[in-house]
């Protein structure tokens, strides 16, 4: 199985690296960078091949230390539209805040091609370090991160394997423990309103949770929907109207008295739908989330969610990527910042 961990203490790849590489001189390699067409196709391809072995990318910030050091971080995210996001940046500010570091953020929208491209555009700016969220990434990101040995920390998953360190809670049980409390309060037709993102580990945990709870009390497991199976809904699929929308599918296939949502936002809008409907919440209904955005305490009657703490998280993974700045070769354990089971009147 190919190593796909991050390589500690290798320092960025240098044209006078990728010139000892190809066997040219430095000038050269500047020119085929800089000046490609003043360079034959033969050198060109030479030098281009050797950078690419070396992991080599143009550096676009003039005037670097010679230190090599940017105190820049490159923070990737995959959407800025759920305040669970929002918290764990600020925790990331905050800290890199006191440390005397900058960042940058770039948001994906769960794409791997955009994650590629925004990891590549980050590198050639020379990060001291990256935070990713989850652990699904495409084959050349986790290239470009080993090639460039960049600390690399990953949020939100505490299942590995990882890339270098990681900090974030135990979807899968957290998952168990909601649905627990679901069965407990005497629902026993449960259905499921899937995150409407193909392959991320944190979401596949959480529905793995589910399952092995509900099958555990020999309740069905399969009564799951993901918007993404709604027509023309791709762009308002985690929303609000994902939420709406993944319920009227429940009710099209299934008899349900309780649904679980993948996130608190799918789950306000079921909430949301159960009241445009008529449906008595938790009397004819109970409805639960997962992440306790800001908007479950306020919404009537109160979401039942998973508490996640998004701030912990941001706060971790800048500590942790400062402390691989200073010490290489520092072994860094994953951090748990563990979760909370809320209950208010949803359920």
């Amino acid at each position: 199985m190919a190593d796909n961990s991050i390589r500690r203490g290798m320092g960025w790849a240098t044209m006078a690296d990728v010139a000892r590489e190809a066997g040219v001189s430095l000038m050269t390699v500047s020119r085929v960078y800089k000046r490609p067409e003043s360079v034959s196709p033969r050198t060109r391809e030479n030098v281009l091949k050797a950078g690419a072995r070396l992991g080599f990318l143009p550096n676009s910030v003039a005037g670097n230390l010679a230190s090599g050091k940017t105190n820049m971080i490159g923070i990737v995210v995959p959407s800025l539209r759920n305040s669970n996001n929002a918290t764990s940046i600020q925790g990331m500010a905050d800290y890199l805040r006191q440390a005397s570091y900058h960042f940058m953020i770039a948001n994906t929208g769960y794409s791997l091609e955009d994650e590629t491209a925004v990891v590549k555009a980050f590198i050639q700016r020379r990060p001291d370090g990256i935070v990713l969220t989850g652990t699904r990434h495409g084959q050349e990101t986790v290239d470009l991160l080993k090639a460039a040995g960049v600390p690399v920390v990953e949020t939100w998953e505490t299942k590995g394997p990882f890339l270098d360190m990681a900090t974030g809670f135990r979807n899968y049980e957290a998952a168990r423990d909601i649905t627990a409390h679901l069965i407990g309060r005497g629902y026993r037709k449960i259905g499921y309103i899937d995150y409407p993102a193909i392959g991320l580990t944190r979401y596949i945990e959480r529905l793995a949770g589910l399952k092995d709870e509900l099958e555990a009390a020999g309740l069905p497991s399969n009564q799951i929907v993901s918007p993404l199976e709604a027509q023309d809904l791709y762009q308002d699929a985690s929303s609000f109207r994902g939420g709406a929308v993944g319920l009227q599918m429940l009710q099209g296939k299934y008899d349900i008295d309780a649904v679980l949502c993948a996130s608190d936002i799918l789950a306000v809008g079921a909430l949301f739908e159960c009241q445009r409907q008529g449906i008595a919440v938790p009397g004819q209904m109970a409805v639960a989330g997962f992440g306790d955005f800001e908007i479950a305490s306020e919404v009537h009657p109160g979401l039942t969610t998973i508490r996640t703490n998004g701030y912990q998280i941001g706060w971790n993974a800048a500590e942790m990527l400062v402390q691989r700045i200073l010490q290489p070769d520092a072994d860094i354990p994953l951090r748990d910042v563990g979760y909370e089971l809320v209950t208010r009147g949803s359920t």
